[in-house]
């Protein structure tokens, strides 16, 4: 019984201090439908990580065929979100910031600005 309640305390402070070292945010949401300032047609993104929209070459949507996958990863030390966009056999990260609904990122020396809808 003692063994067990010690792992659950060296969890739980492991957890908290995990916490801690990363600020107590957790990542944004990028489910939800997503309007561009581009003028392309709107970017949806499931709970499953299945996407439509979102792969983007030169500063503008490429859609070759098939299915997209979107995933969005830890916070890096300068703000940004590794957003990982796949519609194989083509890959793509975009290093995305947030501020409230909207998302930004750069491609092909272009701001592209996703507002949540």
């Amino acid at each position: 019984m003692r063994v067990s309640l010690r792992t659950a305390l060296i969890v739980l402070a492991m957890s908290c201090a995990g916490l801690l070292l990363s600020g107590c945010s957790s990542a944004p949401s990028v489910t939800g439908v997503w309007s561009a300032s581009d003028g392309s047609a709107d970017k949806v993104i499931g709970d499953d990580g299945q996407c439509s929209g979102m792969y983007y070459a030169n500063g503008s949507v490429l859609d070759i065929g098939g299915g997209e996958t979107c995933t969005l990863g830890s916070k890096e030390s300068d703000g940004t979100y590794p957003l990982v966009v796949r519609q194989p056999p083509n890959q793509e990260t975009l290093e995305v910031t947030f501020d409230g609904d909207t998302m930004k990122f750069n491609s092909g020396g272009k701001q592209i600005v996703l507002t949540k809808r």
